[in-house]
């Protein structure tokens, strides 16, 4: 196994926990501080993952690293790290999407907050036919493939910077 998928399965397993905890905040404190300190924390992880993961690819380079392959293995192991992460959370809001009463939800927002979105053209019966699978399936989607977008970048930052601080270690 090559050194970027070997980083790239870690930073998977890494990515994937730090979903799942973000995910059990929400039920622990459901739209509280405490739920949005966890968020925040976990955004702050995961960037920090992603970049540790390109880190750890270009580490297990052969000295002499350059920056240019150290990059280029960072970004292929943060690509593979946001893959795994991306599909784990899509599979974790597919099941929300999937148990989740929308009607219910919508009755419960206030009205002052139907009125605006009914202003912007979004009505109940819209919000209400984008939940369910098909939304958690297109949002989980959308979420998995930015997701890699950045993890790719990140790992490809964390690998150079990586190689340009330890080339011949």
């Amino acid at each position: 196994m090559t050194s970027w998928v070997k980083a790239g399965l870690i930073g998977g397993a890494v990515l994937s926990a730090l979903y799942l905890l973000n995910e059990l905040s929400n039920y622990v404190s459901p739209g509280g501080s405490a739920a949005l300190a966890c968020c925040c924390g976990v955004l702050v992880a995961y960037l920090l993952a992603c970049g540790g993961t390109g880190a750890l690819a270009a580490h297990w380079l052969p000295a002499p690293r350059d920056a240019g392959t150290a990059a280029g293995r960072g970004a292929m192991a943060g690509g593979l790290a946001g893959l795994i992460g991306g599909v784990v959370n899509s599979v974790v809001l597919l099941f929300q999407s999937a148990t989740v009463d929308t009607a219910q939800m919508v009755s419960q927002l206030p009205t002052e907050t139907l009125d605006a979105l009914k202003q912007l053209g979004i009505t109940t019966e819209v919000i209400e036919s984008s939940s369910g699978i098909v939304g958690g399936l297109i949002g989980g989607s959308c979420c998995c493939a930015v997701g890699v977008i950045v993890a790719l970048a990140l790992g490809a930052i964390g690998g150079a910077i990586w190689a340009a601080v330890r080339p011949s270690e």
